[in-house]
């Protein structure tokens, strides 16, 4: 997936406009603003220099097909929502404003993720940040500038109702953690009813386990045995991977646990020595 996303980059830079100006000062950076919508080619990001790219506003549970693709230098990909982004354009200390899930600091290749817009009371604007600096606000963490960058955006919503889609989301987990994104009636189903998982790397490699709940209390309890249907282990997930299974006769209306995790139990799985984050969908 991310060399795909590389190999078109690098064919639309070609057509590509570049960004260049100059930074008015150090403790305010003059980002460029852009629109999402405007955003039709790669943007060449010189050194010093941030976009702030608009992305409209966003209702609560819509989910986004996020991708980037970066490559000659990193950059830091910060999100922003509402007035979050002022702290960030007037040179403070930001680091507690950006959502930390869906930003990535020191990003370079491809990234590729399903993002669904969290929960709010009323509609708000969010922002993608481009920054190819070291912002006085960044407390030296992150891409500190350095040579000139060359990104491929896109963001588009997801709009397929073909299924009950009870999970669709990116999601970060520590080291040797795990969890249950689905369980209780979210999923006591029919006998007949196909499930299927869906799981996208975004950073490191993190298993996704369908359990009964006699497999959910094993695994939550550290017991060894048969910790998940069988033909339900997306493991070691790298790039994407995608499981169906059909709920047989003796499991309907009995409940169900999506368990996703970071640990190095059941064995044959990923190690869960580092941090990971990864979309995950569950379709019904």
């Amino acid at each position: 997936m991310r060399c795909r996303a590389v190999a078109i980059l690098m064919v639309l830079t070609m057509l590509s406009p570049s960004v260049m100006a100059e930074t008015s000062g150090r403790d305010s950076p003059d980002c460029l603003d852009r629109d999402i919508e405007n955003v039709l080619n790669s943007i060449i990001l010189s050194p010093d220099l941030c976009v702030i790219i608009d992305l409209g506003e966003l209702q609560s549970g819509d989910v986004y097909d996020v991708s980037l693709s970066i490559i000659n230098d990193a950059i830091d990909v910060l999100f922003f929502v509402g007035n979050d982004i002022k702290t960030y354009e007037e040179g403070q200390t930001y680091r507690n404003q950006f959502n930390p899930i869906i930003s990535t600091e020191n990003a370079l290749g491809g990234y590729d993720f399903h993002w669904k817009v969290p929960a709010s009371s009323n509609v708000k604007t969010w922002y993608m940040v481009l920054d190819n600096l070291a912002h006085p606000g960044d407390e030296s963490q992150g891409d500190q500038g350095g040579d000139q960058s060359q990104i491929g955006v896109d963001f588009d919503k997801i709009t397929d109702d073909s299924y009950w889609t009870p999970y669709h989301d990116v999601l970060a987990l520590p080291s040797n953690s795990s969890t249950t994104i689905l369980s209780g009636d979210e999923l006591r189903l029919d006998a007949g009813t196909t499930v299927v998982i869906t799981a996208w790397e975004l950073d490191g490699q993190a298993d996704v386990y369908l359990q009964t709940k006699t497999m959910h209390d094993l695994y939550v309890n550290g017991g060894v045995g048969q910790l998940f249907i069988e033909e339900m282990d997306l493991q070691s997930v790298s790039g994407s991977n995608s499981d169906a299974w059909v709920v047989p006769q003796e499991l309907a209306d009995k409940e169900l646990f999506v368990v996703v995790d970071n640990k190095n139990n059941p064995v044959g799985g990923a190690t869960g020595e580092s941090d990971i984050r990864a979309s995950v969908s569950v379709e019904l």
